[in-house]
């Protein structure tokens, strides 16, 4: 066991120092400035895509400290400077609420280097940072590739620990996701990404039924396996279909009908499974998302996403 902890932390340590190569936030980040106790302020508005996310204070460094003794050890191994003793959470859940600072703020090379150096606690936001720099930051879709890969092996290789954060559970399922719509259908199926993806999500699910990004990510899985296969060998292949891909998206809008990336993801959905049919209501869900005043670098970068494909799908209108 200690040699296994061992050769993890040493997994986990790889890149663990900011790459310079990754590029910087391209727009304004002073309204993103979460700075004393704005972060906690306004934690429940940040965070209310993943449902009721705790606030990473010393409370909550302690309680996961108890309940997760694996992850415990791991975080001592790794020289983090938390042992687990109360007096000491204090300190690290400070130092766990930069790293989730830098992350909201868009300084996602900083976010992932800080959090990795805090060990099991400061991966979450850490992985988190990757994801997003690799959906809207990643100059080629091979680094892209590369990025969302390396989150995925993060997780895995960290075991039934992954089952102990939502945000961690939700971050491999969305790599993998977002992995399958842009590789060869060969590809996704021999990595397993097809039976693993509804899997995941089924367990996330399980344990928040209404998480609005869970639910939405449901969705646009439906709809990208309708869009590589077909309605009818997706339904009997697969078990998807239009219908089921409709009430995901309605449960997510219904939990929060303010998340660019829910309308954003809609629209691509309702493209995939009824093409130039349903344009008028991709329309609507790009406006709505485009609309939004973002509270975060994630959400300003799916704004900008958002503005990107609707600048398309009203040329196609137009055309």
């Amino acid at each position: 066991m200690r040699c296994y902890l061992l050769a993890l932390l040493m997994l986990f340590s790889v890149g663990a120092v900011a790459d310079p190569s990754w590029k910087p936030f391209p727009y304004d980040q002073s309204a993103y400035d979460y700075s004393g106790d704005k972060l906690r302020e306004a934690w429940p508005r940040l965070t209310r895509g993943f449902g009721d996310y705790p606030f990473p204070d010393a409370d909550w460094v302690i309680e996961t400290a108890t309940h997760n003794p694996k992850a415990l050890e791991m975080t001592v191994a790794g020289g983090t400077g938390f042992t687990g003793k109360p007096e000491e959470a204090e300190a690290y859940a400070a130092k766990l609420q930069d790293v989730w600072r830098l992350l909201f703020r868009g300084d996602f090379a900083q976010a992932k280097e800080q959090g990795l150096a805090l060990g099991v606690g400061g991966q979450v936001p850490a992985m988190f940072a990757q994801v997003l720099y690799a959906m809207f930051l990643a100059p080629t879709q091979e680094e892209k590739h590369r990025l969302l890969e390396e989150v995925i092996e993060y997780t895995d290789q960290a075991g039934e620990l992954v089952q102990a954060d939502i945000v961690a559970m939700f971050g491999r399922v969305y790599a993998k996701a977002r992995l399958g719509e842009e590789l060869s259908v060969p590809v996704v199926l021999k990595r397993g990404y097809t039976s693993q993806i509804p899997k995941e999500l089924d367990a996330l699910l399980a344990r928040q039924p209404q998480q609005p990004f869970a639910l939405a990510l449901y969705g646009g899985y439906e709809a990208g396996v309708i869009r590589k296969v077909g309605k009818m060998v997706g339904r009997m292949t697969y078990g998807v279909s239009a219908d089921k891909m409709e009430l995901y998206f309605n449960r997510s809008f219904k939990q929060a009908d303010d998340l660019p990336i829910g309308h954003y993801e809609y629209a691509n959905a309702l493209t995939y499974v009824y093409g130039d049919d349903e344009q008028k209501k991709v329309l609507e869900h790009l406006k709505r998302a485009v609309a939004i005043k973002p509270i975060s670098a994630m959400e300003a970068l799916e704004v900008a996403h958002a503005q990107k494909l609707l600048k398309t799908q009203e040329q196609l209108a137009r055309n």
